[in-house]
């Protein structure tokens, strides 16, 4: 029977969660405003006569601040719908694959050591949830970067694998998250997904897995982890499909 605590513990994580991206909304408003004003002196000053070198470092500085614009843009687009409550059917592969868009950056980059993390990407469903396509694609996101700090974890390189299939027996639509990292203890395993509850110490909030086991319970699904010391983690997420 869960307990007033609880309550209380998992609407903090929620409203906390809300709380950071209603800042996060402001400050990409700032960043982009900085962007605006370090592209167009670039591009002016390259209009004055300076030296070859110089022009093309500013057409560099130029080309660097576009992009990270459009990559403010991206991030804003993915979670300025978060608080809104519309659900319908998507197409969960298509949550998938931009929910990895979002962390490339921290994948296939190896150091002098050949240390990094390899993507194997296996998707074999193309089948709609009922769900918040920007809540269920934060949710994706919070297991696949567990994933991802738990491999860097290591210190060496390791596998992060994805695999998306249809269960027809049942209607749903599987998602594996897998994972060579550093894996959990097995008296840890069933106290992850409690609200406030971290195994990464001060590196993380305890918010992650308690609010996408939230997401994926809303939409008639659940989540199972099965995990080994020193061998690495797989995050199991079951969906019901579209009934047609």
């Amino acid at each position: 029977m869960r307990s007033n605590l609880d309550n209380i513990m998992e609407m903090n994580a929620e409203e906390h969660l809300n709380v950071l991206i209603n800042l996060s909304e402001e400050i990409f408003h700032d960043f982009k405003n900085t962007l605006a004003t370090i592209s167009g002196l670039s591009q002016v000053t390259a209009c004055y006569a300076v030296p070859p070198e110089v022009k093309e470092n500013l057409e560099r500085i130029k080309e660097a601040s576009l992009e990270c614009r459009d990559q403010i843009d991206r991030f804003y687009s993915f979670v300025k719908g978060y608080n809104v409550d519309t659900m319908q059917y998507e197409v969960l592969s298509n949550i998938v694959f931009s929910a990895l868009d979002m962390v490339k950056h921290r994948l296939h980059k190896f150091d002098k050591a050949n240390n990094g993390i390899a993507l194997n990407v296996n998707i074999q469903s193309v089948k709609k949830v009922y769900c918040n396509e920007y809540k269920m694609r934060q949710a994706i996101l919070n297991i696949i970067m567990n994933a991802i700090d738990a491999i860097e974890e290591t210190g060496r390189s390791g596998i992060l694998k994805l695999n998306l299939y249809d269960n027809m027996a049942i209607k749903e639509v599987v998602l594996e998250v897998i994972d060579t990292g550093v894996g959990i203890p097995e008296d840890k395993l069933e106290r992850i997904f409690e609200a406030n509850y971290t195994t990464k110490g001060k590196k993380g909030t305890g918010l992650g897995l308690k609010v996408s086991k939230n997401v994926f319970e809303a939409c008639g699904g659940r989540i199972e982890v099965a995990s080994k010391v020193g061998e690495g983690s797989k995050f199991t997420i079951y969906l019901p499909t579209e009934s047609c």
